[in-house]
């Protein structure tokens, strides 16, 4: 059953299927959001504007810069790229955060683990990845043990580190649903996307809990906090069913799982 919020409070589904039935809901057709969202960044503590250049020259010419909010102003301190991983794991091992549960929910995920980082004083913003056209056939997709993912955009943090050995800041993205480390923002679109559908990146302050497009622009963390444990919450429960599913059909393969566990 789909939640009628709005703004932040509408649980903005990624689900490309959850998505569309909403849309037929509306009575307006979709409509792009207006240039009121975009920010020239000022490039204040990070090179922004030469690392998203980067990352579209990288991804191809099907892929574009839609919207972005200044972000070059850090939030907290830049990590080494090894004190990230160390990050990461740490949120990867977060019990309340079902990144198993990959069909829908990676706006709450996104504003939990940020949550974490910035109670761990770490820089934080979003990456959004979403279909140039959300009522085209084609699909950003993913798979884990449990289930398929076809959605028509994901989201995550994006966290600005220091390589070891070189000292080069770039950006990385923190999304233990589709990996074991923090990925460039190319692996990490290249991961989910087929090479040939239109897509587009939005790149945002981490208080922005679902794309510009559904809700607006969100300006308060905090007013989507209690909504992104409220929706954590629902998908832990389907992931629990769907996990004792699995291991009803699976038993052996469960019970290694248990054991390794």
């Amino acid at each position: 059953m789909m939640i009628d919020n709005t703004a932040a409070r509408r649980s903005p589904h990624a689900d490309a299927k959850k998505h569309l039935e909403w849309l037929q809901t509306r009575p307006e057709t979709f409509v792009p959001p207006s240039d009121e969202f975009d920010e020239t960044p000022t490039n204040t503590d990070v090179d922004q504007t030469g690392l998203e250049a980067e990352i579209i020259e990288e991804l191809g010419p099907e892929v574009r810069l839609q919207h972005q909010q200044d972000v070059s102003q850090l939030t907290g301190r830049i990590p080494t790229t090894s004190e990230l991983q160390l990050e990461f794991d740490k949120l990867a091992a977060d019990k309340e955060i079902p990144f198993e549960y990959i069909p829908d929910g990676c706006y709450a995920r996104a504003h939990l683990m940020c949550d974490q980082l910035h109670k761990d004083s770490i820089n934080s913003a979003k990456m959004f990845v979403m279909l140039e056209n959300p009522y085209s056939p084609g699909r950003l997709t993913a798979d884990n043990k449990y289930m398929h993912a076809e959605w028509w955009y994901h989201v995550a943090p994006m966290v600005f580190a220091a390589d070891d050995k070189t000292g080069k800041v770039e950006p990385f993205i923190m999304d233990p649903s589709m990996a074991n480390h923090p990925m460039k923002p190319q692996e990490w679109v290249h991961a989910m996307w087929d090479e040939e559908t239109p897509i587009k990146i939005d790149v945002t302050r981490d208080a922005q809990y679902g794309p510009f497009e559904e809700g607006g622009a969100n300006n308060d963390f905090e007013e989507s906090l209690q909504p992104a444990h409220d929706d954590a919450a629902g998908y832990m429960a389907e992931l629990k069913e769907i996990k004792e599913e699995w291991c009803h059909n699976h038993p052996g393969d469960c019970n290694r799982y248990l054991i390794a566990a």
